[in-house]
């Protein structure tokens, strides 16, 4: 948990790249829609060829990268892969049947296999045999799936353009709300309690990192652009007001002197 929380914060300056690069994208979209209607009555390969090269060219234009919202995901990949193999490594470690893993010996092995967190954190749903390990366990993975449904949910439904919603691919994004968690269900039975442990606190991470998204960097033309606009109004009305005051009150001073 704590390994979750070193690594996102080391990661936040690009959190907030990966924001500016799905803003861009997202107000590049009308632009990328006209030109991919501008191309839907040829299908030859010459045309896509041109209309690959014109988006391309616009996204360039603009410092829009469309893989800049896959960075996170692709750097934590490799750290959720080495967590998984060491903590299935533990055990056999901590017997002595297999090689010291870097620098954890027997004992040291011995020890972190033996921590608890009511499971311990090598243990698996089909390893363990009390009927309290299987809550916990169960309460982990629904817990994960709550999360990740609920971010979908908010990303789905708050942070879309209005626009958007009438598309096949925003019925394919509902669909993924619902499939994901279902994933987490199938694999949560098959990791150890470590990596449970590991991903529930990233997608808590992840969601409180959805709030964030939606108050500060909303979609152009979705709900939470909308809300965020007003904030804005209200806000640039709440200055305009107090510098009103303060120009008069300067000025009745003036006055009096």
């Amino acid at each position: 948990m704590c390994l979750v929380l070193i690594i996102r914060i080391c990661l936040l300056p690009l959190f907030f790249s990966q924001m500016r690069a799905t803003q861009r994208m997202q107000v590049l979209q009308p632009q990328i829609q006209r030109i991919q209607r501008k191309y839907a009555a040829r299908k030859d390969p010459r045309s896509k060829e041109a209309m690959q090269r014109e988006i391309m060219a616009l996204q360039q234009r603009h410092n829009a990268n469309p893989l800049g919202s896959c960075l996170l995901s692709l750097i934590q990949a490799p750290i959720l892969c080495s967590l998984f193999y060491t903590l299935q490594s533990l055990p056999a470690s901590a017997a002595g049947n297999a090689e010291p893993l870097s620098g954890i010996d027997r004992v040291m092995a011995g020890d972190i296999e033996s921590s608890s967190f009511g499971v311990r954190i090598a243990d698996s749903f089909g390893t363990v045999v009390s009927p309290q390990s299987h809550v916990v366990i169960s309460v982990a993975v629904a817990l994960m799936c709550l999360m990740l449904f609920a971010m979908q949910w908010l990303l789905i439904h708050r942070n879309t353009p209005k626009d958007a919603m009438d598309s096949p691919q925003f019925r394919t994004q509902k669909l993924t709300a619902f499939v994901f968690p279902a994933i987490y269900v199938v694999s949560g039975g098959t990791l150890p309690f470590g990596v449970l442990l590991y991903w529930l606190t990233n997608n808590l991470w992840n969601f409180g990192q959805t709030l964030c998204q939606l108050r500060w960097f909303p979609a152009p033309g979705s709900e939470a652009g909308e809300r965020k606009a007003e904030r804005d109004h209200e806000q640039e009305n709440r200055h305009r007001a107090a510098f009103r005051i303060a120009v008069f009150g300067r000025r009745a001073r003036g006055g009096r002197a």
